[in-house]
């Protein structure tokens, strides 16, 4: 019976981080069942208990805490957007239960396949996008449907989807520098990896989130300091794979999406005291919310708006300040720093700083090269995107978060895994 309920756990996980890049809406179903299980197996009496004693645990689940709280700091008349809100962050105290769990799984190399499946659901998501494009493209002659929303409509927002994809892409570097194990590790997947590695990386030029590019440009350049420092291979190789990335990159950008959205992004950030507040242009709306955003957390520092009335308090301003682009389109903070302190005042701002305190600790403590890509990624998407206000962001934190800190053996490589797949001799 037992064997039974590790299979059907690992199934639910592997489920779950499949559909992350899909639909995250599916997912929920199979979070559920792992809520469930966690607590029919007996051995995880034991974990839990541990868990109960370990900081880790209650640094993870407080921003929840703080959601709950705000609860009572709500208006009547916004109460239930305050629920929403409630229910939407569910998972930040769901997963380290779950991957506490998941601790007493006994299937051989069971993490393996976590991320594994995480990969291959962005590749279905790839080809799902480049399909409808492809068909509508046919139709109409027009390549903007290979690019941003027009790509990536029927799967999710461009910039929510591009986040996927850029760690998906640092999950199979990792992998190759021999720094976690994926279930397709043998070095005679490499060629196959390397190119998983390309078509990812065209995914993310092509859905010209301004973020994630900048992302994925440090991440290069910090890969190449890494496998050159450490002499993984030799240096004529390293120039080679960094010719090769240059080209790719002046290639992206000289496609014409990428190029006009980092064009209006610099042109904006040049004049930014002097910014348009009736332009809908998305770094111009950014900065309407952002200016906003810390209005807002000033006048409630304490103690923030409450749960559920932080976007009415924001629209109040919008209004008053005559920020007519932003009104209209209702714009939330797209910052989760300035979002928690405008929502929950410098106590609940204070929690999420936690988790990264908590993160960057755990980073130095095991050396951990996917763990401080990570905490570079949530650093920059927590600047940019209200991460606990959309269901697809806080599972994809929780999630990842959980497994990378609650359970350390997923960054461990086993004996398939020696140093890296880059060995040449």
């Amino acid at each position: 019976m037992k064997q039974v309920v590790d299979k059907i756990e690992l199934f639910s996980l592997c489920f779950v981080a499949f559909t992350i890049p899909l639909n995250v809406k599916i997912a929920s179903i199979f979070i559920g069942i792992l809520f469930v299980l966690a607590f029919l197996k007996k051995d995880n009496y034991s974990n839990f208990y541990k868990m109960l004693k370990t900081p880790a645990f209650y640094i993870l689940i407080l921003p929840y805490l703080f959601f709950l709280l705000g609860l009572i700091n709500t208006d009547i008349e916004h109460m239930k957007d305050a629920k929403v809100q409630v229910e939407l962050t569910l998972s930040l105290l769901v997963f380290p239960i779950i991957v506490t769990a998941f601790k007493s799984n006994k299937i051989k190399n069971a993490g393996n396949y976590i991320f594994s499946f995480f990969v291959i659901g962005l590749l279905v998501a790839y080809f799902t996008c480049l399909s409808i494009s492809l068909s509508k493209f046919i139709l109409d002659r027009n390549f903007e449907f290979f690019f941003y929303q027009e790509l990536s409509q029927v799967v999710a927002g461009a910039h929510h989807l591009s986040y996927f994809v850029f760690f998906g892409i640092m999950i199979l570097a990792s992998n190759l520098l021999g720094q976690i194990d994926l279930y397709f590790s043998d070095k005679k997947y490499l060629r196959l990896k390397t190119i998983i590695i390309l078509v990812l990386s065209i995914f993310l030029f092509q859905l010209s989130s301004k973020a994630t590019i900048i992302l994925f440009l440090i991440s290069s350049l910090i890969i190449f300091i890494y496998i050159v420092s450490n002499k993984i291979i030799p240096l004529k190789y390293s120039l080679g794979i960094i010719s090769i990335i240059i080209i790719f990159i002046i290639i992206g950008f000289s496609t014409q999406k990428v190029n006009m959205r980092f064009s209006k992004f610099v042109d904006v950030m040049y004049k930014y005291e002097e910014f348009n507040p009736k332009s809908q242009e998305s770094t111009a709306l950014r900065i309407s919310a952002l200016k906003t955003g810390v209005e807002v957390a000033k006048s409630n520092f304490w103690f923030g708006t409450g749960t559920g009335d932080l976007l009415y308090e924001m629209n109040d301003y919008y209004k008053d300040n005559y920020y007519q682009a932003a009104y209209i389109k209702y714009i939330s903070p797209h910052n989760q720093f300035v979002r928690s302190f405008a929502m929950h005042g410098v106590f609940g701002f204070l929690s999420l700083i936690s988790i990264f305190a908590l993160m960057i600790y755990t980073a130095i403590k095991r050396k951990s090269f996917l763990l401080w890509i990570w905490i570079i990624m949530m650093l920059v998407l927590f600047n940019v995107e209200d991460m606990f206000g959309i269901q697809s962001g806080i599972v994809f934190f929780s999630f990842f978060t959980s497994l990378i800190l609650l359970s350390p053996e997923l960054s461990k490589v086993n004996e398939i895994v020696k140093n890296s797949n880059f060995d040449v001799k």
